[in-house]
């Protein structure tokens, strides 16, 4: 078995930036499920931050009031988009219409 030989500091100063990012990711999911912060506002950015950059665009969509994760994955798939694909992949064509898509099931929620 083989044990690291790096400091606790350095494996602390390497792992700092991932749980900066990770809390920074957690926070806008909650506002987009409070309500404070919505798809579009984040969608329509033609450059995202790097919180929402990296948000699995499913995860995303889950946690608008009134989506869930069936329908977050139904929509996926209406788009052909993996729920695996990250928010800041997506090019603005695919953003305008999935912000089309989750309006009109919210609308008819």
């Amino acid at each position: 078995m083989t044990t690291s030989t790096r400091l606790p500091s350095e494996r602390h100063a390497a792992v700092l930036p991932l749980h900066l990012l990770r809390q920074q990711m957690d926070v806008v999911l909650r506002q987009v499920e409070t309500g404070s912060l919505t798809i579009d506002s984040i969608l329509s950015q033609s450059d995202l931050d790097e919180a929402s950059s990296v948000l699995y665009v499913c995860k995303l969509i889950e946690v608008i009031p009134g989506i869930g994760k069936v329908k977050a994955r139904h929509l996926l798939a209406q788009m052909n988009v993996s729920e695996t694909e990250r928010t800041g992949n997506l090019n603005m064509d695919q953003r305008k219409r999935l912000v089309q898509l989750i309006d009109d099931e919210v609308a008819a929620s």
